[in-house]
């Protein structure tokens, strides 16, 4: 076995960053992954600056040039209305305040350029088609059975990253790790041509549109060809996946009452793809046991409500590789240095976002207490509410 190996379960953006940041701390690098083929999941991605820093840190910003937006301003809407409630200018002015661009991406595009920076790697073996079903530890050594094809695989390392989404394998084997919560919301997307929406929406800006118990999101993606939307509202189906459909039509009632400009953007897509909204009570202690721990999603699922799923899961990656490159033979310790590094912040960000949940859809007398605080505040101030998130680098 080559000195210092490591599997990785899971090739999503936690997944395929923790190989670049692992294998340039010195390690070889095998990540197994269950899909086939890596194909276009999910819809857009905010990459606010502690996110892109991260990106700068693996050495794959440069290659987001061609397909990433940076937006030139955030506006929060009132959904019913169309009234601006508030505005923070983004572009040059929130780089140097954060000190790193805040851009926006197709989530394809960002799993490409990791991709590429992987396939770029040597010391990085990717396989597909690969499924981790059983982890055992001996002397220090864990052997990861994986299913390819009906056969099964014994690959061997000196530490499994479990970086396999919220329904991780890994963690469920690990035991008592936490399970899954649903929120009573769904997440609707949708990718659509420019031309398919007014053209103030094709503009470098990202729009929060609010109302009681739901919201909307817009953005440009894709150098600006293609617009992501986002419509959040209260689901009592805890089915999961991308491939759950939906026609406009049943999104109309909860937007009914919506401005104009809302149920325009509800009725642009000929087709959304519904996702139920979990996440994980926050892990007090470790997300691990001995040379095994979790990454992203698999540790520390959070609502989408600040845009930093993606984000965090970044920053799990810089850390895990800068304190691998500091480990000496004790891989396992470090994995629980690592964890210590990571449980304090992501656990403030994951109940920031069910904060944010709960703030974003407010109804009656508490949403118009909202409104008049957000018409009262500066944009700057806007930002900065978020800025112990934003500064965050490696």
């Amino acid at each position: 076995m080559p000195t210092r190996a490591i599997v990785v379960a899971g090739a999503g953006i936690g997944g395929l960053a923790v190989a670049l940041a692992a294998a340039r701390a010195g390690y070889i690098v095998t990540v197994l992954e269950r899909a086939i083929e890596l194909e276009e999941a999910g819809a857009g991605v905010q990459l606010a600056a502690n996110a892109t820093r991260c990106l700068d840190f693996l050495g794959v910003l440069d290659r987001l040039r061609s397909t990433a937006v940076r937006p030139e301003a955030f506006q929060v809407i009132d959904g019913r209305s169309g009234g601006r409630l508030a505005e923070a200018r983004m572009g040059r002015d929130a780089q140097t305040r954060f000190g790193a661009p805040f851009l926006v991406i197709h989530r394809a595009d960002l799993q490409a350029a990791l991709l590429a920076a992987v396939k770029d790697e040597p010391t990085i073996d990717l396989r597909l088609g690969r499924t981790v079903e059983e982890f055992a530890v001996h002397a220090g050594i864990v052997t990861v059975l994986a299913n390819h094809g009906g056969d099964t695989e014994e690959h061997r390392a000196h530490a499994l990253i479990g970086a396999d989404g919220i329904r991780s394998t890994v963690r469920d084997r690990l035991g008592g790790r936490g399970a899954p919560v649903f929120r009573h919301r769904a997440a609707w997307r949708a990718t659509v041509d420019t031309e398919e929406l007014p053209a103030r929406f094709t503009e470098p800006v990202v729009r929060l549109f609010l109302g009681p118990d739901a919201h909307i999101v817009s953005y440009p993606v894709r150098g600006g060809g293609a617009v992501n939307l986002v419509a959040i509202t209260t689901d009592r189906r805890p089915s999961h996946g991308w491939g759950i459909g939906a026609a406009p039509e049943e999104l109309a009632a909860p937007f009914a009452r919506w401005h104009g400009e809302a149920r325009t953007i509800i009725a642009a897509p000929e087709r959304w793809l519904r996702w139920a909204l979990f996440d994980l009570d926050p892990l007090t202690r470790s997300w691990g046991s001995g040379p095994v721990t979790l990454l992203g999603d698999a540790a520390h699922a959070m609502l989408p409500f600040l845009a930093q799923g993606a984000a965090q899961a970044l920053e799990d990656a810089c850390v895990l590789g800068i304190t691998l490159g500091e480990a000496g033979d004790d891989i396992a310790a470090a994995l629980r240095v690592y964890e210590q590094r990571r449980l304090g912040r992501v656990t403030r960000v994951q109940q920031a976002a069910r904060t944010a949940d709960r703030i974003y859809h407010l109804g009656g007398p508490a949403r118009l207490a909202r409104d008049t605080v957000l018409r009262a505040r500066s944009g700057g101030a806007l930002l900065e509410r978020y800025g112990w998130i934003y500064r965050w680098g490696p």
